[in-house]
């Protein structure tokens, strides 16, 4: 694991040169073919309610926590490999961050999400390769890297995790994240202290079988995330030169003794910066910090129309 004297060992040449490359992983990452900038809209459902949805096939309907999709004859909707040819009936009974179900029509993909809210919890959100967002993206803005926001870090976990609520890009609706460790930081000589969350997984499907009744039951989107946490943090830049809601940075945890800096040139937004079609966390008030981080990315131009 890299270390905090190896960066500092670093000419500037050098480290520019490795924040080039993240950068350019960063951004193919973000502009992968279902990546967020594909996003395209994201409809919510209303209980004891059917809906259609512009551009993909069917019709969706909700009760309590059951959402059931009736494909359109004639289309060919995929769901895990399979072409439907029936309703699907979905039932999602936690309260929670779920991403659930994924549904394949020519090449566009309607994810189906559960979230928190007492005024909605289901949404279809469209994914298109082809999206606006996708064809006019040209780059991240963002400060000059400078070695000087790669600082001192130490991690210490929690002995048990902790639920922290926090506020979300749609005023209605909230977000349970997990809270796994703190870590302290060294910034022009004082130490701060930055709570890290348990990791989120985009994909969709996480399930268990129920050992009782032999029913699939869904999983939050925490799974597969050991190994990564994630910052979320507000500064005197916030709502500025960068994102409102704040930014984040993902850790390896690999080995968490072996975490020694924090390196402020690889703050990012959240996909929420770049579309009006997520349900970004905003940052919790424990990670608001009253100094300038005149590192990382600044705010983008968002080039999709609001929803509604």
């Amino acid at each position: 694991m890299t270390t905090y004297q190896d960066i500092q060992n670093l000419s500037n040449d050098e480290y520019t040169a490795l924040w080039n490359k993240l950068r350019e992983a960063r951004e193919s990452q973000l502009n992968s073919e279902y990546g967020w900038l594909s996003l395209r809209s994201i409809d919510w459902l209303s209980d004891n309610a059917t809906i259609t949805i512009d551009g993909f096939p069917g019709q969706w309907t909700q009760q309590g926590n059951t959402v059931i999709y009736t494909p359109e004859p004639g289309k060919d909707v995929v769901n895990h490999g399979e072409v439907l040819t029936e309703p699907k009936e979905i039932t999602v009974d936690i309260t929670a961050d779920v991403n659930v179900e994924d549904f394949d029509y020519e090449g566009v993909r309607a994810q189906l999400i559960k979230r928190i809210s007492s005024s909605r919890t289901f949404a279809v959100r469209q994914r298109d390769p082809n999206s606006i967002t996708r064809q006019r993206f040209a780059g991240i803005p963002h400060f000059k890297p400078d070695k000087r926001w790669v600082v001192p870090a130490r991690y210490v976990p929690l002995p048990q995790w902790e639920n922290v609520e926090t506020s979300a890009v749609l005023g209605d609706l909230s977000h349970n994240e997990t809270a796994i460790g703190d870590l302290y930081v060294e910034v022009d000589g004082k130490e701060h202290r930055i709570v890290v969350l348990q990791g989120h997984n985009d994909d969709s499907a996480w399930i268990k079988i129920d050992g009782k009744t032999g029913k699939k039951v869904y999983l939050d989107n925490r799974q597969n995330t050991k190994d990564y946490g994630f910052i979320l943090l507000r500064d005197a830049t916030s709502g500025k030169e960068t994102y409102g809601g704040g930014r984040a940075l993902h850790l390896d945890f690999t080995d968490p003794d072996g975490i020694t800096y924090l390196d402020f040139n690889q703050t990012g937004n959240l996909p929420c910066a770049f579309t009006y079609f997520c349900t970004c966390p905003f940052a919790p008030e424990e990670n608001n910090f009253d100094f300038a981080i005149t590192a990382g990315e600044k705010t983008p131009t968002i080039i999709d129309t609001p929803a509604e």
